[in-house]
C-alpha cells in the first residue's frame, strides 16, 4: 500500500473541485499578466469546449486568450468560436489559409499584448492553477526563458509524465518536454519563432532547440500542470520511424549545440538577499463566498496532515473556498487528495526561491481576500505574520497548535505562536491541556480557544468487505487479533517500543498478527528490530497508507497501539475509535480528554524497556478477550459520535474566527518598512537553518562512508591475517627456502626473482 493517492480526473470533470474564479475589474492591471495562444482548425467541438472550460476555470484571470482559426472548414467551429469570443477577453485571429500549428502559433505570439504567453493546443486541459504558477515561476527565474510542469495523458491512454526541460543537451536525442509551456516573449523572439516547414508533428521539439541556440533554456516545475488529450489510434507523427527521422534531422540542424547547451544557473538564496515586498503581478478576484488561507509545511503523511485534509474538506462543504500553501520542500504525497478538495493548492518552494515566497504570500491574500489566514506548523508561516499583517491587515490571522514539543525549540510550535502572538488575532488549539500549557507561558486566555479533532463517524465505519479482503490478503484467520500500529516512523512515535511490545507479547505466547501502516526515517531501524525469529510471520509492514485506505486498514484490526513520546491527541485514535478498535497509548498531552477507561487505555511514559513490558501487560488481555474488545470498541465509537465530531470541530474553528473578527484588534506590529526587514531576517534565518540541515545531512553521510571504509579495512587486515597465519603460506614461504627452488626460479624469473616470482 503506498501513501500516494489516484490521479484526480480531469479539469471540468464534477468529481473535481471547483471555485468560480472571477476577475474583480476594480483592481484589473492595464494589460494581461498572460496571453494564452491556441491554435485551432476544425477540433472536435466538445473538445474545445473542455479545453476553454479549463482556460476560464483558470486562478489567474487577468488574462487574454487569442484563438488563431487556421482556416476551419467546419460551421461548428465557427459557431463556437463567436460564443467564445464574447468573453472580453477572448480574441479570435482568422489564417486565410491553413498553414499549420506553427504558423498559427507565430502569429498569436505577434498580436499577444502580454510579454509571457502560454502555448496551448485545442484539446487539451490546463490545471486550475497552471496560469498562475508558471507567471509566478517566471518572474521569481530572470534567468529562465520558459517553464511547464508535469504532463497528465488521458483519453486512450493515462499516464503522467514526469520528464522535462531538466534533461538539458539530452534534448539533441529526445523531447522530454510538452509542447504546452509558458514563453517569454523575448525569448520566441530571439529564437525566430516555430518553424513554419514543420507541419506535421515535432515543431515543438525544434522550437526547444531553437531557444537553445540562442542561448535560452527553461525549467519544468514537478507537478501536474496539463493534460494531454490522447487518441486512439495515436497521430502519425508519433510512430518510432518518424521521430527517428526527426532525430536525424535536428541532430544535423542543431548539431552546433553539442558542447555547448545552455544551462540554468543554480537557483539558490544568497545570504542576507533582500525580499521583494511588491507581488510581481496583480491578479484580484471577485470575492462571493468566505475564504479561508492555511499555510502549513506540506502535504504528506501524518497526524497533522490528516487533520488539514479533514478541515479543508469540511470547510469546502460549508461553502468555503480554502487556498492552501505549503512552505517546505518534500515529497507532498498527498497532493491528490488535497486535489479532490480544493484547487488552489501552492507548494511554495517548488515555485520559487525561499527569498520570493513571502510576497507570493502576500500576492494570495490581496488576490483572494481570505476572511483569515491560518497557521499550522508551518515555521516561515508564523515568521512571516509580522509581515503579512503589515501589508495585508485585513483577515483575521489565527493558528491551530496541536502539541507542545519541550525538545524542540522550547516548545515547538505552541512557543512560536507565544513569540509571535502580538501579530495574531485568534489561536486555536487541539486540547485544553494545551491551551493550560499556553497560557502558563504567557499567551492571553481570551485570544486561546479550543477545537477538539474532529471526525466524520458517518464515513469513518467499520468496512466488512475491506476486512474480509485484507485479512485474507494477510493470510489472518477471523479469530486471530490483529493489533495496529499507525504513524510516522520517528522518534516522536517510538518504533523502537512498538517493536519492544510485540517482541513481549510473542514470548508470551499471546495469539496475535501485527500491522504498521506508515512509514518514515526509522523504518531501517524498525525493520531490525523486528527481524527476531519469534516474530517471523506476525508483523506485516504496509509502508505508507493514505487517508481513504486507513479505513480499511483499521477496519481490518482489532486493537490499536499508539506508544507516542508526546501528542496533542493524535487524530489516529479518533480514527480506530471511531472503527470501534479499543486503543492503548501514551498518556501525555490531552490524550485523556478523548480516551477514557471505558474505552482504551493511556499509559505514562517511562523509559523504553518498562515501557514495553508495561503496553504489553496492557495489550495481552485485549488481544486474549474478544468480548471485552468489542465492548470497548463499541463504547470508543459511542464516545466519538457524541462529542467529537467533525461538525462540532468545524462549528468551535468558525466560532473563535468570529469572535475574533468582532473584537478589537491589534494594530500591526510594525510598519510595512519595518516588516520588510522583518522579512529579510525571516529569510535568512530559515535560509541558514536549511543550509545547517543540509551540511549535517552531508556531515553525517561522510561519517557512514568513512565508518563503512574502516569496516571495510578492518575486514581486509582480518583476511589478510588470516592469509599470513595459514598453513598454505607457511609451506610455500617454506619452499622458497629450498636451494632447487631458488636455482629454478633464478633461472626462470632472473637475479630479482624474489620480487617477481609467485
Amino acid at each position: 500500500m503506498s501513501e500516494r493517492h489516484g490521479t484526480p480526473p480531469p479539469p471540468g470533470d464534477p468529481a473535481r473541485p471547483r471555485y468560480d474564479y472571477a476577475p474583480d475589474p476594480s483592481g484589473a492591471p492595464p494589460r494581461p499578466v498572460v496571453s494564452v495562444v491556441t491554435p485551432v482548425f476544425d477540433p472536435d467541438v466538445a473538445a474545445l469546449r473542455a479545453t476553454a472550460a479549463s482556460v476560464f476555470g483558470q486562478s489567474l484571470q487577468h488574462f487574454e486568450w487569442i484563438l488563431v482559426d487556421d482556416a476551419s472548414t467546419d460551421p461548428a467551429t465557427a459557431a463556437l468560436l463567436a460564443e467564445l469570443a464574447a468573453d472580453a477577453r477572448v480574441r479570435v485571429l482568422r489564417m486565410f489559409e491553413n498553414r499549420g500549428r506553427s504558423a498559427a502559433r507565430n502569429a498569436g505570439f505577434r498580436a499577444a499584448a502580454s510579454e509571457l504567453v502560454y502555448v496551448l493546443d485545442q484539446d487539451d486541459l490546463l490545471e486550475p492553477t497552471a496560469l498562475e504558477k508558471c507567471c509566478a515561476a517566471l518572474h521569481a527565474h530572470p534567468g529562465w526563458g520558459f517553464v511547464n510542469g508535469w504532463c497528465q495523458g488521458f483519453g486512450a491512454q493515462s499516464y503522467r509524465w514526469e520528464r522535462g526541460f531538466e534533461g538539458g543537451a539530452d534534448f539533441l536525442r529526445e523531447n522530454a518536454a510538452s509542447g504546452r509551456a509558458l514563453v517569454r516573449r523575448a525569448v520566441f523572439e530571439a529564437a525566430g519563432g516555430y518553424d513554419e516547414s514543420l507541419r506535421d508533428g515535432f515543431e515543438d521539439w525544434d522550437f526547444w532547440l531553437r531557444c537553445a541556440a540562442r542561448g535560452s533554456w527553461g525549467a519544468t516545475l514537478p507537478e501536474r500542470l496539463d493534460w494531454f488529450r490522447r487518441k486512439d489510434p495515436p497521430a502519425g507523427w508519433e510512430s518510432p520511424e518518424r521521430v527517428d527521422a526527426m532525430r536525424r534531422a535536428l541532430a544535423e540542424r542543431h548539431g552546433a549545440l553539442a558542447g555547448r547547451f545552455p544551462s540554468l544557473a543554480p537557483d539558490a538564496d544568497p545570504p542576507f538577499a533582500d525580499v521583494p515586498d511588491a507581488p510581481a503581478f496583480a491578479n484580484p478576484l471577485r470575492k462571493q463566498r468566505p475564504r479561508l488561507l492555511l499555510i502549513v509545511p506540506w502535504l504528506a503523511l501524518g497526524g497533522a496532515d490528516r487533520f488539514n485534509l479533514s478541515l479543508v474538506r469540511g470547510l469546502a462543504a460549508r461553502g468555503v473556498e480554502v487556498t492552501v500553501a505549503t512552505t517546505q520542500a518534500g515529497d507532498h504525497g498527498w497532493e491528490d487528495a488535497f486535489a479532490r478538495a480544493t484547487p488552489d493548492c501552492f507548494a511554495l518552494a517548488r515555485l520559487l526561491p525561499l527569498r520570493e515566497q513571502p510576497r507570493f504570500l502576500r500576492h494570495l491574500i490581496e488576490s483572494r481576500r481570505p476572511d483569515a489566514v491560518l497557521v499550522s506548523n508551518s515555521e516561515l508561516g508564523y515568521l512571516l505574520l509580522p509581515f503579512l499583517r503589515a501589508h495585508c491587515p485585513g483577515p483575521v490571522y489565527a493558528d491551530f497548535c496541536h502539541m507542545e514539543q519541550p525538545e524542540w525549540k522550547s516548545g515547538g510550535y505552541p512557543r512560536l505562536s507565544r513569540l509571535v502572538r502580538r501579530a495574531l488575532d485568534a489561536t486555536i488549539t487541539s486540547s485544553a491541556h494545551l491551551r493550560d500549557w499556553m497560557i502558563e507561558r504567557g499567551a492571553d486566555a481570551e485570544r486561546v480557544g479550543v477545537a477538539y479533532t474532529g471526525i466524520d463517524a458517518a464515513a469513518w465505519r467499520r468496512d466488512h468487505d475491506a476486512r474480509k479482503r485484507l485479512r485474507e490478503a494477510w493470510q489472518v484467520a477471523d479469530e486471530e487479533a490483529v493489533l495496529v500500529y499507525a504513524a510516522r516512523l520517528c522518534e516522536q512515535k517510538q518504533p523502537a517500543v512498538f517493536a519492544a511490545t510485540v517482541a513481549q507479547l510473542a514470548r508470551r505466547g499471546v495469539p496475535f498478527r501485527a500491522v504498521v501502516a506508515g512509514d518514515g526515517p526509522l523504518r531501517p531501524a524498525l525493520e531490525g528490530a523486528l527481524s527476531d525469529p519469534l516474530l517471523a510471520g506476525r508483523v506485516r509492514l504496509l509502508g505508507g497508507v493514505g487517508p481513504d485506505a486507513m479505513r480499511e486498514v483499521l477496519s481490518a484490526g482489532d486493537v490499536f497501539f499508539l506508544p507516542s513520546r508526546m501528542e496533542g491527541i493524535a487524530l489516529s485514535l479518533f480514527e480506530a475509535m471511531a472503527l470501534e478498535l479499543p486503543v492503548v497509548s501514551a498518556d501525555v498531552g490531552g490524550q485523556r480528554e478523548l480516551v477514557t477507561p471505558a474505552c482504551g487505555l493511556l499509559l505514562p511514559p517511562a523509559e523504553p524497556v518498562r515501557e514495553a513490558a508495561a503496553y504489553a501487560d496492557a495489550l495481552e488481555p485485549l488481544l486474549r478477550d474478544v468480548d471485552l474488545r468489542r465492548t470497548l470498541g463499541r463504547r470508543g465509537r459511542a464516545r466519538v459520535e457524541a462529542s467529537f465530531s467533525l461538525e462540532r470541530m468545524l462549528d468551535a474553528i468558525e466560532a473563535i474566527l468570529r469572535t475574533a473578527r468582532e473584537a478589537p484588534r491589534p494594530e500591526p506590529l510594525l510598519s510595512p518598512a519595518a516588516a520588510n526587514a522583518w522579512a529579510t531576517q525571516a529569510i535568512e534565518f530559515v535560509r541558514m537553518q536549511n543550509e545547517s540541515g543540509r551540511l549535517a545531512g552531508e556531515r553525517d553521510a561522510l561519517a557512514a562512508a568513512l565508518h563503512a571504509e574502516h569496516a571495510r579495512r578492518g575486514e581486509a587486515e582480518s583476511r589478510l591475517h588470516r592469509i599470513e597465519a595459514s598453513r598454505a603460506l607457511r609451506a610455500l614461504r617454506g619452499m622458497k627456502r629450498n636451494a632447487l627452488y631458488r636455482a629454478w626460479a633464478r633461472w626462470r624469473y632472473g637475479a630479482d626473482w624474489e620480487r617477481s616470482a609467485p
